[in-house]
């Protein structure tokens, strides 16, 4: 069964993306920096906050605040679709055949290259606790593969931002109920 996106409007939703077949392209500086241009980007065009983030080497989760209804396919086909091609530019241009193979055996449409696993997962967050509990979830996810020892080790999410206060590559908007 193919999974299903619902968007109940205005809200916070946890999104997770995932790389085809787990390619483990996020832990190169570069793609990771192609990927957080294009969120941003489409953070901007439809008015999206976000309040936690991290970024593994073959997946991500955001916790965004969507301002109103319609907005949840249309900011992940953004930032996906764009940072989609170039992820693949990327690749083509450095020669990495095994990469763009295994994302030629997914491509569908009109697409060569398919760089991210068909859909995006996204749930809506309706509960204060489970916005907490989803933003922890997100910063224990280094830990809990084995990347690091403590949240804080893990370069790549918004937990120092919560900790310090200090800027990180995504900018942070904290949920106002857990402020």
């Amino acid at each position: 069964m193919k999974w299903k996106n619902y968007d109940n409007g205005p809200g916070y939703y946890y999104i997770t993306g995932t790389l085809t077949e787990w390619l483990p392209l996020l832990a190169r500086e570069d793609v990771r920096g192609a990927v957080y241009y294009e969120i941003k980007l489409a953070m901007r065009r439809y008015g999206v906050s976000l309040a936690a983030f991290v970024v593994m080497p073959t997946h991500l989760h955001l916790l965004v605040y969507l301002p109103e209804a319609g907005l949840l396919h249309e900011f992940c086909k953004c930032w996906r679709g764009r940072s989609a091609r170039h992820i693949i530019d990327m690749l083509i241009r450095q020669g990495d055949q095994r990469s763009l193979e295994v994302m030629a055996r997914h491509a569908n449409g009109g697409c060569k290259y398919a760089a991210w696993k068909e859909q995006p997962r996204a749930l809506q967050i309706v509960k204060k606790k489970v916005l907490r509990t989803k933003i922890d979830y997100i910063h224990a996810n280094p830990v809990r593969s084995g990347l690091v020892a403590e949240p804080g080790d893990w370069p790549h999410s918004s937990w120092v931002w919560y900790e310090t206060g200090q800027g990180v590559a995504l900018p942070i908007t904290p949920p106002e109920e857990l402020i």
